[in-house]
């Protein structure tokens, strides 16, 4: 009896280890050829999937949301239904604003087999854009597999051949008007656009947030974000506060993934807020809104949240040297940095051996 219990624990434990998901660092990159317009009057621009605005003069500039759209590929979204309730909101004199829209398509569960997001749910349709998602990332993924030492891959799409572009049409107002009064309009209109140019998969790690230390007299508030070191090059310069990419977290099983944005809730890792409106299915509009909207107006100023250790050949040994050198930083021994560095290098290694 005794045998056998030893037997079903390492069982157990086996399919524990094959039913692991695998995970991965994803960068989605966003074309800057036609994301900026700017006047007189305005400035604004596509930075990643968010749009921002600068009214650059000494007066309220007032966009007309009723008929501005946002545009994802041949769908569209009315501005009024999808980042607030008024027509007409106005921006501040001399000052920059984020306009809410709904973007974050990308995100979501991926099953190849018409999967499901628990019991009794239904099946796990995919849309036209996340069938081509599939593809770009199995054929990433596959490529990953097949040398287990290349620390990534990547992937470059021009405008025409890109699975998803990004188009804003907005239409705004120099003056307040009542709609009686059809002469006291001063109406302007531009389009900008951007898609999605550049997809790269790579080994990677965390560098997990402060913690925050508390005294007597003050408190001290470490680093409240996540930092992603990943293993890759970057596809252009890079800044962190203009770079358009959105940084991801990917996990692969048996014939699905699934996407999540670096910090996510355990709620939108398990598809709990719904998918989107381009995924459908959401029960909580207001947490899916949340979780839909892309994550740059969020992020710190103070410090970067993505460092590109570049590509590699040996990337355990890297990940391993600069885990290493991010402990000493932080203030731990050396000796002790080195054999922690090490463990952690060989539990990566173990995450991240995508499977053939």
């Amino acid at each position: 009896m005794k045998k056998i219990k030893i037997m079903l624990v390492l069982v157990a434990a086996m399919f524990a280890i094959g039913a692991q998901a695998q995970k991965q660092a994803l960068l989605v990159g966003y074309s800057q050829t036609d994301n900026v317009y700017e006047d007189e009057n305005i400035k604004a621009e596509l930075v990643r999937l968010s749009l921002k605005i600068t009214n650059k003069t000494n007066k309220p500039l007032f966009v007309d949301r009723g008929s501005s759209f946002y545009y994802v590929n041949e769908d569209s979204y009315c501005l009024s239904e999808v980042g607030g309730s008024y027509d007409y909101k106005p921006l501040a004199p001399k000052s920059d604003t984020w306009v809410s829209t709904l973007i974050n398509p990308i995100r979501g569960k991926y099953d190849a087999g018409g999967g499901s997001f628990g019991k009794g749910a239904k099946a796990n349709y995919q849309t036209d854009l996340q069938l081509q998602v599939m593809n770009f990332m199995e054929t990433m993924r596959y490529e990953l597999a097949n040398n287990d030492k290349k620390s990534c891959t990547s992937i470059h799409l021009t405008g025409d051949e890109s699975f998803m572009k990004v188009k804003v049409y907005i239409k705004y107002d120099m003056k307040r008007y009542s709609a009686e009064d059809e002469k006291e309009r001063e109406e302007h209109s531009f389009t900008i656009s951007t898609w999605v140019s550049d997809l790269i998969l790579s080994k990677y790690y965390i560098q997990d947030q402060d913690k925050v230390k508390r005294t007597n007299a003050v408190n001290i508030q470490g680093r409240m974000t996540d930092i992603m070191h990943v293993f890759a090059n970057p596809p252009f310069e890079y800044d962190e506060d203009n770079s358009p990419i959105d940084i991801y977290v990917t996990e692969f099983e048996k014939g699905k993934f699934n996407i999540y944005r670096l910090g996510a809730s355990d709620a939108e890792k398990d598809g709990k807020n719904g998918r989107g409106l381009l995924g459908g299915n959401t029960k909580d509009k207001k947490a899916d809104e949340k979780e839909m909207k892309s994550n740059f107006e969020e992020r710190s100023k103070a410090r970067q949240v993505l460092i590109w250790e570049g590509e590699t050949t040996n990337w355990v040994q890297a990940l391993q040297d600069s885990y290493e050198r991010y402990l000493i930083e932080d203030g731990e021994k050396p000796k002790k940095a080195k054999d922690i560095a090490k463990d952690f290098a060989k539990k990566a290694k173990d995450n991240q051996t995508l499977k053939k």
